[in-house]
């Protein structure tokens, strides 16, 4: 008996052993196939120019601050960066400069992330699917733009090393735009520009105007810049975005070229290609007329669709350049031009994803109103008029709108918004909060050229912005948010409460009864009379110009369910 029993106990430890050997070759395979992936996958950075250092220090002179021949304040009430030099020497001033404000977006991001996707696996695929998916990113980046990326990387103090290290990151926010532009409802979505020249115009002057409504992190917003880059050898422009990007969404160069980007869908999709943040970076570095721009843009592979608004100030002349990964067509319209985020060259118009943009989105509902008041304002354009249009929160044919409803030019979601005359060479650049602060003057040819002139007069900021209305909506996005965010933590009662304090705040509000309908049928207490309540507030949403045709069907059909 006893040798049976010993016989048992070796046979056992046999399988023991033999799972612990299973267990250990798999997970050595998995950490050796993990590796390889990584080496795979990862972005590896240029050397280091020769002679380049990442040594120095910052110096203080008054309300600036130094680093080597590059400087950043905030005088204006906006971050103005001034970079210059070869690129590297750029990138590692603009890092040293900004290393505060970097360090902040890194932890807003990091943390937003976390909080929508709370599941430590869930974040672990994701970054193991971007990696994949956009190991090729620098195929299609000069060097020169990787070495200047180098720079920032390095110039900053980095503590989410862990995840990614700090350049394959900065490679990867500099393809933001190609990145999230793919999301059904792209947080880019959203962009109204405009162009009006020669007669249209109170001055004959070519004038441009955009609001840049990225619905990302409020600090980009909050603390927007004003970059004027003088790459040595190459064309001096400024670009409006935020610290840390050294690429372009919106921007003017010393020759009066003037680029902005809005996002757009259509049916084909790209493999490779350079981000358009820097693509259009390449613009301003080098075109000095509206066909060289023109040129560039064909000249480079994309990975998502854009639409393009191109200016020379030199000849008055603008178009959009409607672009996807296998389509270029460019879109002149004489001296008024309008531009939401859907094509209107054919070519466009017949794709069917285009298409679904125009109606399901808000851009055919801003096209409407814009068309219009440009018509309206045709003859006596000024920059002034141009931040009215901007500013604008009516739907078409003047019809009143809540604040903040996405179907107007103004939602109150802008991150920048900006007027430019690119014939003068002045861009004026809302202080925020989007598109309501004051519009700070920035003349081009005293900041990139050195010429002594008057500084131009800044442009009011809109009467809005103090009122007891303003503070209403505040108040009521507060709550709103509150109320997602108790939903997501299953206190349905008290959503329902800052659902119904929105509401209450700004009743023309199409989210707050949308949200508190949502959350009453969620509930649906007949003792409380919630089947009567979500249905009240599902009419009332559809009274209020919903701006997103599929949350109108959706409410449509419940609506008729009975």
């Amino acid at each position: 008996m006893s040798a049976i029993i010993l016989g048992h106990v070796r046979s056992r430890r046999g399988a023991r052993r033999a799972l612990l050997m299973v267990v250990a070759v798999v997970g050595g395979g998995l950490l050796l196939g993990y590796a390889a992936f990584l080496r795979l996958t990862r972005i590896v950075p240029p050397a280091l120019p020769a002679g380049a250092s990442t040594s120095g220090e910052l110096t203080v002179h008054g309300a600036r601050v130094a680093f080597g021949a590059s400087w950043v304040s905030r005088e204006r009430g906006i971050w103005e960066y001034h970079l210059s030099g070869e690129p590297f020497e750029m990138g590692l001033a603009h890092g040293r400069l900004g290393n505060r404000l970097l360090m902040e977006t890194d932890d807003y991001m990091f943390a937003e992330f976390r909080r929508y996707v709370p599941s430590r696996l869930a974040r672990f695929a994701i970054r193991l699917g971007v990696l994949f998916q956009h190991r090729h990113l620098t195929d299609h980046i000069p060097l020169r733009l990787q070495q200047e990326m180098l720079g920032l990387s390095l110039g900053y103090i980095d503590r989410y090393e862990d995840f990614l290290p700090a350049y394959h990151r900065t490679v990867l926010y500099h393809a933001l735009h190609d990145i999230t532009q793919t999301l059904e409802r792209s947080p880019l979505i959203g962009c109204t520009a405009f162009a009006a020249t020669r007669a249209a115009t109170l001055s004959g002057h070519l004038i441009l105007g955009r609001n840049f409504d990225f619905e990302g992190p409020p600090i980009f917003d909050r603390d927007k810049a004003v970059l004027f880059f003088r790459p040595r050898g190459r064309i001096p422009f400024a670009s409006v975005a935020w610290t840390g990007l050294m690429g372009v969404v919106t921007g003017l160069n010393a020759e009066g070229i003037f680029v902005s980007v809005n996002a757009a869908r259509t049916q084909d999709r790209g493999q490779e290609g350079i981000p358009v943040e820097l693509l259009l970076r390449e613009v301003l570095e080098r075109a000095r007329s509206l066909q060289e721009a023109i040129d560039l843009l064909r000249q480079h592979p994309v990975l998502v669709p854009d639409l393009y608004l191109i200016g020379d100030g030199k000849t008055g002349e603008a178009v959009v350049v409607e672009r996807s990964p296998t389509r270029l067509e460019v879109r002149r319209g004489g001296e008024l031009l309008p531009l939401t985020n859907h094509g209107l060259s054919q070519p466009f118009v017949a794709d069917r994803e285009n298409e679904r943009l125009r109606r399901r989105t808000t851009s055919g509902a801003r096209m409407a109103r814009l068309e219009e008041l440009l018509r309206q304002h045709r003859g006596a354009i000024s920059p002034a008029i141009a931040v009215d249009i901007l500013r604008d929160r009516k739907g078409a044919g003047g019809v009143p709108l809540g604040l903040g409803n996405r179907n107007a030019i103004d939602a109150l979601i802008a991150t920048h918004s900006v007027v430019a005359d690119a014939t003068a060479l002045i861009l004026w650049v809302g202080a925020g909060p989007h598109a309501s602060g004051r519009y700070i003057a920035f003349d081009l040819r005293r900041e990139l050229r050195g010429e002594d002139r008057p500084h131009p007069m800044d442009l009011p900021e809109d009467p809005l912005l103090g009122s007891e209305e303003y503070r209403a909506w505040e108040l009521a996005m507060q709550s709103l948010r509150a109320a997602e965010a108790l939903r997501r933590a299953g206190e349905l009662d008290r959503a329902i409460e800052e659902a119904a304090r929105a509401e209450g705040l700004q009743p023309k509000m199409p989210e707050a009864h949308l949200l508190l309908g949502d959350l009453l049928r969620q509930r649906n207490d007949p003792r409380r009379g919630d089947a009567e309540r979500w249905r009240h507030h599902y009419r009332r949403f559809l009274q209020e110009h919903p701006p997103y045709l599929d949350d109108v069907e959706r409410v449509q059909q419940l609506l008729q369910a009975r």
